[in-house]
């Protein structure tokens, strides 16, 4: 179901919202976070923090490497097991920013 805005001056602002309201983008700032914060991230802290299946952690990583909005950092060894850790990317960074400034337009005016 997809909400529809009868105001059109509010309508090009909220098509654009809907884009960072899906699992991958709140994976993103979870990233974006962790990077903040001085720690990478691997696929066992997004399953660890969101309780979904590897399996769709992995799908939703590829699809923000594919989009350029996270890269792979080095590959580290925890329990003798190889993880590869994301970073998320300037460009998703200044993305984010834009897409903040724009909720606190729309909720502030």
């Amino acid at each position: 179901m997809t909400l529809q805005v009868k105001n059109n001056s509010t309508a090009n602002k909220f098509k654009v919202l809907n884009k960072y309201f899906r699992n991958k983008n709140k994976i993103l700032v979870f990233i974006g976070n962790r990077c903040q914060n001085g720690y990478s991230s691997t696929v066992n802290d997004i399953v660890d923090e969101f309780k979904i299946v590897i399996r769709y952690a992995y799908r939703l990583l590829e699809e923000l490497e594919f989009e350029g909005s996270i890269i792979k950092g080095t590959k580290m060894i925890k329990n003798e097991v190889y993880y590869t850790n994301y970073i998320i990317t300037e460009s998703a960074i200044s993305e984010l920013k834009e897409i903040s400034r724009l909720i606190n337009e729309i909720l502030w005016k």
